[in-house]
């Protein structure tokens, strides 16, 4: 399953960290549209001229990687959970099961470190299944192992590479949506993505000089001496080099056509038959489905000849290193400040955050439904759910009239559109039936065993999908969670909570402002359903080609543009170029979303006998606020090392390219800030799908 967001959060990335002196509480803001650089002509760079002053403002805290509209959003709604994970924290009878499971696991997270308990005892009979193999025809019963306890849960989508070996769980299929099936995924990767083993410049050599360290330090951790440690480390490294050369690379990956590969579990086995796939699937409990897809066979023949060929013992170092990093967020300071390490290579982070936070974080990772009914009963009241769903419903009829209006569609081609527009499923704050919690124990004993149970429970509910039908109304982002994303495969778009709090979404705010902040978003994802990829999936989800020839040629010609537009050097980084190839569809999304907010919000107003043209207090025109309040959502300082990282393998634009781009491609931007053709946001080619 793809699914395609509208933010990247660098705070997300919080399994490597532990403690500091916790910072001054984070208060919500408010867009204020009168705080622009006058400095800076609007029409010479909209970006700085809306975000200048504010992000001046607003330094990167020394343990945040980036610093923005997003993060502290994000950090807002972890002290929230904060306040709810505190008053469920102390044992008692009154508390009902999901506070006893959330208030236990985020009391064992905080205890493990400020007690400074080391762990690795948790993980040693996984260990010592690894170190007790005699034939690699094992591999699969401990991979299962790990697996079902400390491996990543299965995610679906596009961030499978740190995953041991490969991944596997439910997905819809392609070409049947009604039905689950098995996804089997490239893996096996302990850096963000293959690029990070294959560049050659002398960045990627010192990330991956810093990677080695890592890996040679965790061994020694474990008891490794430094003079074997240090071979071992490369050895990993020439594995893991291997598995990433067979990898498909991210931009093929985009292409759905390219990773629906159907197997059956026969053709599955002729793929790698050097591993034994039914002890593997018996070891994780997974159900017997007719059909896997397997999103890059190539990468299984590679891996299938690294079984052969490789011994015995460097599998187990491979496997032992592979559950060490996995476990080592959950084994204790020791561990997670030597993950740090690496992490702020990655990232230019510079101290990690207070136990607190990242404890609140890991409860809503493991146990985010039972965490997210309380943190919606708090902050998200009705009126927020019924106003939001109002302005969704606003931005389908103008994606509607988008439709109609666009002269390089046929008319064949507009019905099929219409279809799939009016069978979208709007899911907004949260989920309306809950995940059931029953069964997973958490204790106020340890830590690491709450995350391994957390973990096996999350892969047996995921398991329990497969072979069934289609679950429209699950979620794959917990309510606090400040994103958004659209699933082709369900034809969703969905909103968590988490985003629909100021200054996305503000109750205090009038409609201009909402409209070009969170109606931006709705826009975005309303379009993922329509960009070069989205496209190619009909109104049920099914992978489908339901364009007429000339209009995908005319299509593939608009969307080409944008590619063009967004390749390229990068603010704020020096020596890596963007690759629009990569962030189309996501820029695609960006150019649309705010057309379709745009036109709502002008039919809005129409309704109430207002325009756009009308002015407030300030002078300002409806226009130029509704501009305005766009950038302000992507006023985001990122650090260098993670804007490299994020260019490198994520398919979402830099902030200061998500405003720039988009207004320089507006014929309504132009008339309202007065921009005259040859200043830098009038571009010459101005590139637009919807």
């Amino acid at each position: 399953m793809k699914i395609y967001c509208a933010v990247l959060l660098f705070a997300s990335a919080v399994s490597c960290v532990a403690q500091s002196s916790a910072p001054a509480p984070i208060k919500l803001d408010h867009i204020d549209v009168t705080l622009v650089d006058s400095a800076v002509s609007p029409c010479d760079n909209f970006y700085q001229h809306a975000c200048g002053k504010l992000n001046a403002a607003n330094p990167i805290p020394a343990d945040q990687v980036s610093w923005g509209a997003g993060t502290k959003l994000a950090m807002w709604n972890r002290q929230v959970l904060r306040e709810i994970l505190e008053k469920n924290e102390e044992a008692n009878s009154s508390r009902t099961p999901n506070e006893q499971k959330i208030g236990d696991m985020f009391e064992t997270c905080k205890e493990q470190e400020s007690s400074g308990a080391n762990d690795l005892k948790a993980i040693q009979p996984l260990l010592a299944k690894i170190n007790g193999m005699n034939d690699k025809r094992e591999i699969a019963g401990v991979l299962a192992a790990i697996h079902s306890s400390f491996g990543q849960a299965w995610t679906g989508d596009d961030n499978q590479t740190n995953v041991a070996m490969f991944g596997y769980g439910p997905t819809p299929d392609y070409n049947d949506v009604s039905r689950v099936v098995a996804g089997v995924d490239q893996g096996g990767l302990g850096m963000p993505g293959r690029d990070f083993y294959l560049g050659s410049d002398a960045g990627m050599k010192a990330i991956r000089d810093k990677y080695v360290a890592l890996i040679a330090t965790l061994l020694k951790m474990d008891g490794m001496n430094e003079a074997d440690a240090t071979h071992s480390a490369s050895t990993v490294l020439r594995i893991e080099t291997a598995m990433a050369q067979a990898q498909m690379d991210n931009i093929t990956r985009r292409d759905p056509n390219k990773t629906n590969n159907r197997f059956t579990q026969a053709q599955l086995k002729e793929l790698v038959p050097a591993f034994d796939w039914a002890t593997y699937l018996k070891g994780i409990g997974a159900p017997t489905v007719a059909l896997y897809e397997v999103s890059a066979p190539d990468y299984f023949r590679a891996l299938n000849k690294l079984l052969v060929n490789e011994d015995l013992a460097t599998w187990k170092l491979y496997l032992r290193w592979q559950l060490l990093k996995a476990a080592a967020p959950s084994l204790g300071n020791e561990w997670r400040t030597a993950n740090f390490e690496f992490f702020r290579t990655l990232t230019g982070a510079k101290v990690q955050p207070p136990a607190w936070r990242r404890c609140a974080v890991a409860v809503d990772q493991y146990l985010g439904e039972a965490l997210g009914q309380v943190y919606v009963a708090q902050v998200f009241p009705p009126e927020s759910k019924a106003r939001a769903q109002k302005m969704v419903d606003d931005i389908e009829t103008a994606m509607g009239h988008d439709i109609d209006n666009v002269s390089w569609m046929q008319a064949d081609t507009k019905r099929q559109a219409h279809l799939k527009l009016a069978a979208v499923l709007d899911k907004i704050g949260y989920p309306d039936k809950w995940i059931d919690y029953g069964s997973l124990t958490i204790t106020r004993d340890s830590y690491a065993a709450n995350v391994e149970r957390a973990t096996a429970f999350e892969l047996k509910r995921q398991l329990n999908l497969t072979g069934k039908p289609l679950d429209r109304a699950l979620w794959l982002m917990t309510p606090p969670t400040v994103n958004a994303y659209e699933d082709p495969q369900t034809n969703t778009i969905n909103f968590p909570a988490g985003i629909l709090q100021p200054l996305f979404f503000d109750s205090s705010q009038d409609d201009v402002i909402n409209y070009g902040a969170e109606g931006a978003i709705v826009g975005h994802e309303l379009t993922h359903g329509f960009d070069d990829q989205g496209r190619k999936f009909d109104e049920k989800g099914n992978l489908r080609d339901w364009w007429t020839a000339e209009d995908a040629k005319e299509y593939d010609q608009r969307g080409a543009c944008i590619a063009k537009e967004y390749t390229g050097s990068v603010p704020g980084v020096a020596g890596v170029q963007q690759n629009g190839k990569l962030t189309q569809g996501e820029d695609t999304a960006d150019n649309g979303g705010i057309h379709l907010a745009l036109a709502a919000l002008t039919a809005d107003l129409q309704q109430r006998g207002k325009t756009m043209s009308d002015t407030d207090s300030n002078g300002l025109t409806n226009m130029q606020r509704f501009f305005l309040a766009y950038a302000n959502t992507w006023c985001t300082q990122v650090r260098p090392e993670a804007l490299r990282t994020q260019i490198l393998t994520n398919p979402h634009s830099v902030p200061e390219l998500r405003v720039n781009n988009v207004v320089s491609n507006m014929p309504e931007f132009h008339k309202a800030f007065s921009c005259k053709a040859g200043q830098p946001m009038v571009h010459a080619e101005q590139c637009r799908v919807w």
